[in-house]
């Protein structure tokens, strides 16, 4: 699904809207890896009123300045932001802001996932940017159906590089070094373009190669050399839990024609990645691996942003017996002739330990459809009780299922209703009773609060294909 289709269908939750989202990022990197980066978002009045019941969503546009916030967490230092409201019901966020090291901006969440940028070495003397205008996932309304919805739609990312532009897919002007994408779905012209780009050879995939020869600083970069003040409590909890992780191994496979008229064709590159801890430290969990950088021996860049084929984070009996667990992640295929890939970089996020607490609340058939239980522990995570009907409870929580370790209705006297199962998606989730609940009135659940999150690097400097 491409990152137009996945605003409207997961951020939105299928409320077909026709009001305008504008996203706009101007970023300059300087050749000692530092730079400044400016941000400015319009949302309309449709368009905030469709996402105000998804707030605190982590897929979603951002909503409010505390929101952005909380997405950028230590990537820049904020130098202003600014959110004016305005009387026509639009909201217009405006962000300034610098980094010190590239480490610090490009390996954040916020510049992989709300950006959706990063550098990577590109050959001998070379480097690259890379924007992604789309997401991997298929399905969903076509561009053109989404420019009956979401006409007004308007997401441009500009790059000011620190030295000259050799190639590129996007719009460059070689004097600045500068370099834009942008998705238009304002007008039939922008359409054009987009549908152009987006259902091009390149796939809505940005690039942008420049001369390396005057960085003052290495590619591919290596989560190890995030910053201190960004690593240390990691640091602590990966030298107590062992935690470490590797690449175990690579697969690809190969097609050939039949009666020996083709040439064979390499496909369904898959990198198998171990992680490992120390006995008495297993993990809650792990995120899917991150790929960071990865070439082949023609200098192809091979980096994906596809997920694994499934979900793979939870940690079984097996694994934790075996205090290791192997996770898959999924890169583009090599050229047709490459021998070798070079250059692996990635992480995995790991769930260390959590924090949870224990919450009983009253009456909870009048706090069915309220923004607000009261409960502080549980405001914090905007958990709220969507409705209670015969024998099934709907809740919505930040997180997810995965922040809710155990619910119970209690009876009067005490004893727990028993469950059948439940289902969800996203922040929302409902749980299925063997019994009516309408007339149950207290709650009892185990919530996470805090989270322990590691970011378990894993390189190759070279590997043949098999």
């Amino acid at each position: 699904m491409f990152l137009l289709q996945k605003m409207f269908l997961i951020s939105l939750c299928v409320c077909f809207i026709s009001g305008c989202y504008e996203d706009e990022v101007e970023l300059t990197l300087n050749s000692d890896g530092s730079g400044t980066i400016k941000q400015k978002l319009i949302l309309s009045e449709r368009f905030m009123v469709a996402i105000s019941e998804n707030k605190g969503s982590q897929q979603g546009p951002i909503p409010d300045k505390e929101e952005l916030v909380k997405k950028i967490g230590l990537a820049i230092e904020i130098s202003s932001i600014k959110q004016t409201d305005l009387p026509d019901g639009r909201r217009v966020i405006e962000l300034e802001g610098t980094f010190s090291k590239p480490e610090q901006f490009f390996l954040s969440e916020y510049c992989q996932k709300q950006i959706k940028s990063r550098i990577a070495p590109a050959g001998k003397g070379k480097a690259a940017i890379y924007c992604d205008m789309k997401n991997s996932s298929n399905g969903g309304p076509s561009l053109t159906q989404l420019y009956g919805l979401a006409k007004g739609l308007h997401i441009s990312r500009t790059v000011h590089l620190p030295t000259e532009i050799i190639q590129t897919n996007g719009y460059s002007d070689k004097d600045k070094n500068t370099v834009s994408w942008t998705t238009d779905l304002r007008n039939k012209e922008g359409l054009a373009r987009t549908k152009a780009f987006i259902e091009g050879p390149d796939k809505g995939s940005g690039f942008a190669v420049f001369n390396a020869s005057r960085l003052k600083f290495t590619l591919p970069l290596k989560v190890t050399a995030l910053p201190e003040k960004a690593v240390e409590k990691e640091k602590i909890q990966r030298d107590s839990a062992g935690l470490a992780a590797k690449v175990a191994w690579v697969s690809v496979k190969k097609k050939m024609a039949t009666e020996g008229t083709g040439v064979a064709e390499t496909s369904d590159l898959e990198i198998g990645i171990e992680v490992s801890w120390n006995e008495g430290h297993c993990p809650v969990r792990c995120e899917k691996p991150v790929l960071l950088n990865l070439l082949d021996d023609l200098n192809k860049d091979l980096v994906s942003d596809k997920g694994p084929r499934v979900h793979q984070g939870r940690i079984f009996t097996r694994e934790k017996r075996d205090r290791k667990k192997e996770l898959t992640l999924r890169a583009k295929k090599p050229s047709q002739n490459a021998k070798k890939l070079k250059q692996l970089e990635g992480y995995v996020e790991v769930i260390a330990g959590v924090v949870k607490k224990t919450v009983v609340l009253e009456n909870v058939q009048e706090l069915a459809g309220k923004e607000s239980t009261g409960n502080p522990v549980l405001d914090k995570l905007n958990f709220r009780i969507k409705s209670i009907k015969g024998a099934r409870l709907k809740i919505e929580i930040d997180g997810g299922h995965q922040k809710i370790t155990s619910l119970d209705m209690l009876k009067e006297d005490g004893s727990k209703v028993k469950r059948s199962g439940g289902m969800g998606w996203g922040n929302e989730y409902s749980y299925d009773f063997d019994e009516d609940i309408s007339k149950v009135t207290k709650c009892e659940l185990e919530v996470v609060v805090a989270e322990s999150i590691v970011k378990v690097p894993f390189s190759l400097e070279e590997i043949s294909l098999p």
